[in-house]
């Protein structure tokens, strides 16, 4: 739905574990979110930040009610590449979980499932000193921005750059499995956190090879109240490993 140290269970994209290595390849020491050849120089030690493209599952429509079962974080460098992504299966502590048929998760997916407390460090770690970014933004932020404040640890203080707007600014279709297909992206199964989020890192590195202006969003900061990440994760089982699937 729609530079601090890393998680330990951050994926390479060529799927080893690890931490992000920095992508190698075109230079990405520029200002701007344009193609690296538009970009001019800043002054040395000032860096571009990378993109967090994120997604939640959940079990409802209303952040203040329903609760977060699923997030991914897709990692892009400024230039598009792809340098780590993470994703867990998060236990809401109800097994009402809402529109099945719509996010697929089931309920005993969740039974060794870490709660959102435990695994938001890794949540703050995959997006740390990076320039978020989500579709339909408003929907994700919310319902990470109450999850966090259900711990007590003052407010998250996300923003995010929403694709869907920069979407309809420039004519695009609005819904991100067409956009993507407009764009040339791939997209595998729709309403998966990590899915939608691999997703939305093709959109966002389509928008920044075709030199589209995006609006300017502060790069997401950890704070003294974060919790250390712990290393949890819960994934989905593979199709194959779901009975009648």
């Amino acid at each position: 739905m729609h530079g601090g140290p890393l998680g330990c269970f951050w994926l390479l994209h060529v799927g080893h574990q690890g931490s992000v290595r920095p992508a190698s390849g075109p230079d990405t020491t520029r200002e701007g979110y344009g193609r690296a050849r538009d970009r001019q120089p800043v002054p040395a030690g000032v860096s571009t930040p990378e993109f967090a493209c994120f997604d939640v599952e959940t079990t409802g429509l209303d952040a203040g009610r329903a609760r977060v079962i699923e997030v991914a974080v897709v990692r892009i460098s400024p230039t598009g590449e792809v340098v780590g992504e993470w994703t867990t299966l998060v236990d809401a502590g109800t097994r009402a979980l809402g529109r099945t048929d719509i996010h697929g998760i089931k309920p005993e997916w969740l039974d060794s499932a870490p709660a959102f407390a435990e695994i938001a460090g890794d949540l703050a770690d995959a997006l740390s000193d990076c320039v978020p970014v989500a579709h339909n933004a408003d929907f994700d932020r919310r319902f990470l921005e109450a999850e966090w404040e259900r711990l007590n640890g003052g407010p998250m203080g996300l923003e995010a750059l929403d694709t869907l707007a920069v979407a309809r600014e420039h004519g695009l279709p609005g819904r991100l499995g067409l956009l993507a297909e407009a764009l040339g992206v791939a997209l595998g199964d729709a309403h998966q956190a990590l899915d939608d989020s691999r997703a939305l890192a093709g959109v966002m590195a389509a928008f920044l090879e075709q030199g589209i202006t995006l609006p300017t969003v502060p790069a997401f900061q950890r704070t003294l109240l974060t919790p250390m990440p712990s290393g949890r994760k819960e994934l989905r089982p593979r199709r194959s490993q779901v009975p009648g699937d």
